[in-house]
């Protein structure tokens, strides 16, 4: 980009620099411009006089170059002020809703986003479970684990899974608005309503709307499971044999992405493939794909993960024969998470035992949600979201 529209830029912000007092040399300095898009939810933006390479050994090395804009945010919360519902699901179509949103506040025009290039995005699938369901759901899959990556697992609401090429996260949608979102869309919300609140209206009438508003948004949260593939740099750089632009960046390629990562994350099988979970409904699956006794061996073997997981059935069995009876067990369709075994006392209860966090699940969310405009100005009255 030309210097004088990233000085512009820079000149919004505010920087941070290490001087070395001896000297009056700088050592370093970094400006970020935060911005407030709708609802409050900030827009990070960073003016770049210097790009990165990797040197022989692998380390950063930093060097000059021509001026250039990092972006980064949550295109979901930067126009709905948050992401329970409402997402975009074109990488294209975000990008420039985002450019616009960013010459408005910004004043100054940006180059159209078929320039832009893309270091990290992110892919999310909701899906619909009751409340008790979904912290059924994290008990059940106390024992998953993932190649290669240590897990993290926040008691009966989520997992994460960090990586050098993705990031996994599974969580409870609820506890996360609850924590995360609602105090600052309850106030942000609060002023705007108070704003254009109507002549004969109460004083606590603004409060009572957004209070609503934001109730509608929790129990909405508070009945989602959501799953994220982060897609950093070094893949993206890696699956297109270079920085891919904003247009090369597919619907179908996130897709992909996401589908290859849970399925290595779960072990769940092929998509449209009914998962079944409990032991008889293992034991018949497995009598009716291999031999009798073949399906009495990989029974037993279910048995172990389902109650004792794969960390320690792998130090009972030698690696080949453990790799190839859990990828029998994949072919089939068997899942050992959240299974009967497992969760003895909470059998007959909320949790599905078909559910999967998979796009070919049919409790994954895909029908619109019900909306008025939270502002109609047009009729100079304030309307409620439904």
């Amino acid at each position: 980009m030309a210097r004088s529209i990233v000085d512009k830029i820079k000149a919004q912000g505010e920087s941070y620099c290490r001087v070395c007092n001896e000297t009056g040399e700088r050592i370093w300095e970094i400006t970020r411009t935060n911005l407030r898009a709708s609802h409050d939810a900030r827009i990070m933006v960073k003016p770049m006089y210097e790009d990165c390479t990797k040197s022989r050994s692998g380390k950063p090395e930093w060097h000059p170059s021509e001026p250039y804009l990092i972006v980064e945010c949550s295109v979901a919360k930067a126009f709905h002020g948050h992401n329970v519902y409402g997402v975009i699901d074109d990488l294209q179509t975000a990008s420039e809703h985002l450019r616009d949103l960013l010459q408005q506040l910004l004043g100054t025009a940006l180059p159209h986003t078929r320039n832009w290039t893309v270091q990290r995005v992110d892919w999310a699938e909701n899906f619909q479970l009751p409340y008790l369901a979904v912290q059924e759901y994290f008990e059940g899959i106390y024992h998953v684990a993932f190649p290669r990556r240590k897990m993290q697992k926040y008691s009966n609401e989520s997992i994460f899974v960090p990586g050098t090429t993705t990031t996994i996260k599974i969580y409870h949608k609820g506890p996360e608005f609850q924590k995360n979102d609602r105090k600052r869309l309850a106030f942000v919300l609060r002023s705007q309503f108070q704003q254009n609140r109507p002549p004969k209206a109460p004083p606590e009438w603004a409060y009572q709307q957004a209070s609503r508003q934001v109730a509608a948004l929790q129990r909405l949260a508070n009945n989602r499971l959501r799953a994220e593939v982060e897609i950093h740099a070094e893949k993206l750089d890696y699956d297109f044999d270079k920085k891919p632009k904003v247009h090369e960046v597919t619907t179908e390629y996130l897709q992909a992405v996401f589908d290859k990562e849970m399925r290595r994350l779960l072990r769940e099988g092929q998509e449209g493939v009914r998962i079944v979970r409990t032991s008889l409904a293992v034991r018949d699956r497995l009598e009716a794909r291999y031999s009798q006794e073949l399906a009495g061996l990989l029974h037993g073997f279910w048995l172990g993960l389902a109650t004792h997981g794969e960390d320690d059935m792998k130090h009972r069995q030698t690696r080949a024969t453990f790799y190839r009876r859990r990828k029998q067990l994949v072919d089939a369709g068997v899942s050992w998470l959240a299974t009967d075994q497992q969760l003895i006392e909470r059998q007959g209860q909320m949790l599905p035992t078909d559910f999967s966090p998979v796009r070919a699940n049919p409790r994954r969310c895909e029908s619109l949600v019900r909306e008025r405009p939270a502002f109609n100005y047009e009729r100079g009255l304030l309307q409620l979201a439904a």
